[in-house]
């Protein structure tokens, strides 16, 4: 994955009013004004839609044009600097964020466009991809932004309640229904969420997936697989009550294939359930092998049953290659060098995006999460780190192990989850607790200082500072322990928080 997105790179550009990637540093990095933040998602739209300017051959390389010359671009470059452009995206900020809403929706159609001429190519797939995943990046800092200026007041209406804001919907389907068939893409609130949503080289803002499916009766359900349960079946107006941090909505163009996809989803699973009492969970994520369940197996089954093995989902599978020969992710029990991540189904033009819903009071804590995980991983690929088991923490995943057992932490592992996944999650949660923690700190002491909020980059840009910290405060140990003169008794103790357990066996703080 790149530093940015590219396509977020356009954006930022076009809405600052760039016209060549080759300005010297101090031109670009002038400030931008809201006059230039309203025209230039405007000209983005405009440009998307028309077919001289974005097309499948164009896609690319126009979602490509600007490279990482505003990568470095601080988080108040895009902040109105006098009281008059304060004002004016207070007044006019709910329209702007309609329209980087309608840049989303926009591209995926010409996407489909593509799709439904046989246009669509390896490379157009993968930035639409990434210009989606980014403009939504964009979308909820300017949320954050509107809200924390007051112009909106925070609401939590139920999953795709109709809201003008907190599930903003695509105008070609306003006032929808949910049906049999539709699929929600979901972004949980845990760690382990987060490892989902980032474990594939095509990294995501989702890591769940559902499908809403339907009894003989006609009564809608959510059938999904959960880690701590395997595969369970909700009340559909029960599960519309349990919020997550963002939920988008995708459905089959075709209502037929998707109502017996629903029905062929909910019969399996009641029989399954009925039966044996569980259905597990695949920690492998094999969705070519039906004896278990991850998440986005669960669609795949419903769709291939439906079908007679004609429509197969998705399109478009994620590749898991940028760990390399490290013994993650197979420490997860994944070892396959493809998947089915629950975020393929936005690039899967097979389905028509409805609608998305927001949880405000989940936001931030999933955008730690994922700048969490983007560090954690990004030190693992290109600094070598890796987990060195200690017996403190293997005896900590064999107590867990032995206790589930015995009916404790049942709402959290299963009895047949493996040993070797428990022990690799545990420790990613060590790290990521300690991490997230001094995030929130991080932020919230950037907000009191400046009034807005830092970018994702420089969240990525704190952690790595931390990272620093935290080794050199462990080679301090280290070191006091080979030398027969210690410097002064706080090396008698590490001080570090993961480098004890999590670090590059070159021993680098570089």
């Amino acid at each position: 994955m790149k530093k940015i997105s590219s396509f977020a790179l356009i954006l930022a550009c076009s809405l600052m009013g760039c016209q060549s990637p080759f300005k010297s540093s101090e031109e670009r990095r002038a400030p931008a004004n809201t006059d230039q933040l309203f025209t230039g998602a405007d000209k983005v739209l405009a440009e998307i839609k028309n077919d001289s300017i974005f097309n499948a051959t164009t896609c690319p390389a126009y979602i490509n044009s600007v490279t990482d010359m505003l990568y470095g671009l601080s988080s108040d470059y895009f902040i109105p600097k006098t009281p008059e452009e304060v004002a004016h995206l207070k007044a006019k900020g709910l329209d702007l964020l309609n329209t980087l809403f309608m840049v989303r929706v926009t591209l995926r159609e010409k996407y489909q466009e593509f799709d439904e001429h046989n246009q669509l190519t390896p490379e157009c797939v993968a930035q639409v991809r990434e210009g989606i995943q980014y403009s939504r990046i964009t979308e909820e800092y300017l949320l954050e932004w509107l809200v924390h200026n007051n112009v909106i007041t925070v609401r939590t209406p139920p999953i795709m309640a109709p809201d003008p804001i907190f599930t903003m919907t695509n105008p070609k389907f306003a006032g929808f229904k949910l049906q049999t068939g539709d699929l929600m893409i979901v972004r949980g609130k845990s760690s382990v969420s987060a490892m989902i949503a980032r474990i594939a080289d095509q990294t995501g803002n989702f890591s769940h997936l559902a499908i809403v499916a339907e009894d003989k009766n006609g009564k809608q359900y959510i059938v999904e697989a959960l880690i701590q349960n395997g595969i369970v079946i909700t009340p559909l107006e029960k599960w519309l009550q349990a919020p997550d941090a963002r939920i988008a909505l995708y459905r089959q163009r075709d209502p037929e294939l998707g109502k017996r996809a629903g029905r062929k989803m909910y019969d399996f699973a009641r029989a399954g359930l009925d039966k044996y009492g569980e259905i597990r969970y695949d920690f492998a994520m094999n969705d070519s092998d039906y004896s278990a369940f991850f998440c986005s197996e669960v669609s795949r089954y419903a769709y291939d049953k439906a079908s007679d093995g004609k429509f197969i989902v998705p399109k478009f599978r994620s590749t898991v290659t940028k760990f390399k020969n490290t013994a993650y992710p197979a420490s997860l029990g994944v070892t396959s060098k493809t998947l089915f991540a629950p975020y393929d189904i936005e690039a899967d033009p097979r389905f028509d995006f409805i609608a998305e819903y927001k949880y405000y009071p989940l936001l931030r804590q999933v955008r730690m999460q994922d700048a969490v995980l983007q560090s954690v991983y990004s030190w693992m690929i290109d600094k070598d780190y890796s987990f060195h088991w200690t017996l403190q923490n293997t005896g900590k995943s064999y107590l867990g192990k032995f206790l589930r057992q015995f009916g404790l932490f049942k709402d959290v592992l299963p009895k047949y989850m493996p040993m070797q996944t428990i022990k690799t999650t545990s420790q990613f949660q060590a790290v990521a607790a300690t991490l997230e923690k001094n995030l929130f700190a991080k932020e919230d002491a950037f907000y009191k200082a400046h009034g807005y909020l830092p970018t994702f980059r420089e969240f990525l840009s704190i952690n790595e500072d931390y990272r620093k910290q935290d080794c050199l405060l462990h080679k301090a140990y280290t070191d006091a322990q080979d030398s027969p003169f210690p410097r002064d008794g706080r090396n008698d103790v590490d001080l570090s928080k993961f480098h004890w357990f999590f670090y590059s066996d070159n021993k680098s703080c570089q």
